[in-house]
């Protein structure tokens, strides 16, 4: 029987402890059933969507669907398999981003691979079966070009761009990358540094070709301004992916742990960092301090530059802790049998994980699931009003209620503050549900609005459960 060595075996143990960690099911993000919905309409059409149609506030309205093609990819995944496809989805993202981590990362196999295990764990607090995973693995791909400098390489960019421009928006995350890249070796030539320039013509040619390789997309030149609307939405106060990351959260130790690690390189090798990875160290660690949703990339794209000095750090301070090229080349005896019960044990927890009766329950407990159940059945108006975190899987399950809002963040601009101002029952509240007409009110039970509608005589309740209320207005006899 084929034997493998100890490293082998090691880095196959790892991963497959590491897959137990992201392989959870894709339940809880609200944007995934829109995304599914625009998928299915997309493939039964043959043509990718234009205007709104799933809500009754902003029917029509002209929205870029800058995913459309992850969308057409994850709603036949989840015709194919359900559940089990959305998973998957989402376990190959987040693996394909570990296993980059680790290849693209030097020095010491024990400190990659426990960057593996540390990163992992943030994967939770976040889904990635959804388009910006593309985001995530992109970017980690640049910033390993960047650093290696390989001019062979380079062509590549403009292929990568094409298709992230129709994957998902944050394609604007690569030219903050090579903008870097571009800036820092720029710096090392006019101060004499060491720079190339013959590296820098190369980079500046490939990154500008690519920007005419983003103009291959369904919507034109639209599609280049998600990006800037992204970054001017009114609503972004609001969201908590905008908002900075709470450094306390559990589910997100790596990221404080990752900053402290960063600190102690930059302090202690600051003479040996490269401008171009005090650039993505520091540039990242400031994005990701103020905004949520860049904690996952920063988490995973820091290990990189830091794992060489990391490695050198801990040979001089605990040499034992660096396993010997001897011990590493070593053949485990029974290796191949062991890789082949992981393997199989991994299948199994997948199977399990996302079992039909366990995923219905999962949804019950995060969605409106029976009061969803309830609508179907009833003559409710179908002039909605709904929370915007349960309006996606409204637009999925309950297709002929169109909605109030939901997360298109994008698509409701301005409109989500006057979403904002009803939920929250501000002055006017009442006027803005009459100005859309809404007969019918769908939220969770914990609600300002929900306490302010059953003191309200005008609304009447005609469904509670212990998530959801489903209010209607009274009409006059």
């Amino acid at each position: 029987m084929p034997k493998l060595t100890f490293e082998r075996v090691l880095i196959i143990g790892v991963f497959f402890l590491a897959s137990l960690v992201v392989m959870f099911p894709q339940t809880s993000d609200p944007d995934l059933y829109w995304h599914l919905r625009s998928g299915d309409i997309m493939i039964e059409n043959r043509a990718v969507i234009y205007g709104d149609l799933f809500s009754h506030t902003l029917p029509g309205v002209f929205r870029p669907h800058h995913e459309w093609l992850t969308e057409v990819m994850l709603s036949g995944l989840y015709r194919v398999m359900a559940d089990y496809g959305v998973t998957l989805a989402a376990t190959v993202c987040a693996m394909a981003a570990l296993i980059l981590m680790y290849r693209l990362s030097t020095g010491s196999v024990v400190v990659r691979l426990v960057m593996v295990l540390l990163v992992a764990n943030i994967t939770t607090t976040t889904a990635l079966a959804r388009p910006q995973g593309w985001m995530l693995v992109f970017t980690i791909i640049l910033v390993g070009m960047m650093l290696k400098r390989n001019s062979r390489t380079l062509f590549w960019i403009p292929l990568m761009m094409a298709a992230w421009v129709n994957l998902h928006g944050g394609w604007i995350t690569g030219y903050i990358v090579l903008g870097a890249a571009v800036t820092s070796e720029v710096i090392r030539l006019v101060f004499r540094r060491g720079g190339d320039i013959v590296w820098l013509r190369r980079l500046i040619l490939w990154s500008l070709v690519s920007i005419l390789a983003l103009l291959i997309n369904p919507y034109g030149f639209e599609q280049l301004l998600v990006p800037l609307k992204t970054f001017n939405l009114a609503s972004r106060p609001y969201l908590n992916e905008w908002r900075p990351p709470d450094l306390l959260a559990f589910n997100r130790i790596a990221f404080p742990i990752m900053l402290a690690l960063n600190l102690l390189v930059v302090a202690k090798y600051y003479r040996r960092i490269s401008l171009l990875e005090a650039f993505l160290l520091g540039g990242f660690a400031l994005w990701a301090l103020t905004t949520t949703r860049i904690v996952l990339m920063y988490t995973f794209i820091a290990p990189i530059m830091l794992t060489p000095y990391l490695s050198e750090w801990i040979s001089q301070i605990a040499p034992r802790l660096t396993l010997r090229e001897d011990v590493l080349r070593r053949p485990v005896r029974l290796g191949l049998p062991l890789v082949v019960v992981m393997g199989l044990a991994a299948v199994l927890l997948f199977l399990n994980g996302s079992r039909p009766d366990r995923i219905r329950e999962l949804k019950r407990v995060s969605y409106p699931a029976d009061a969803v159940a309830f609508l179907k059945q009833s003559n409710a108006p179908r002039e909605l009003f709904n929370t915007d975190n349960w309006g996606g899987y409204l637009i999925y399950y309950l297709p002929e209620y169109p909605v109030f809002v939901d997360t298109r963040t994008d698509l409701y601009a301005d409109f989500f503050l006057t979403y904002y101002s009803i939920i929250t029952v501000q002055d006017g509240w009442e006027e803005k549900l009459a100005d859309y007409d809404v007969q019918t009110i769908l939220i969770g039970k914990t609600r300002e609005l929900t306490d302010a509608l059953r003191a309200d005589s005008d609304w009447e309740i005609i469904y509670e459960d212990d998530i959801a209320v489903i209010f209607q207005k009274v009409t006059a006899a």
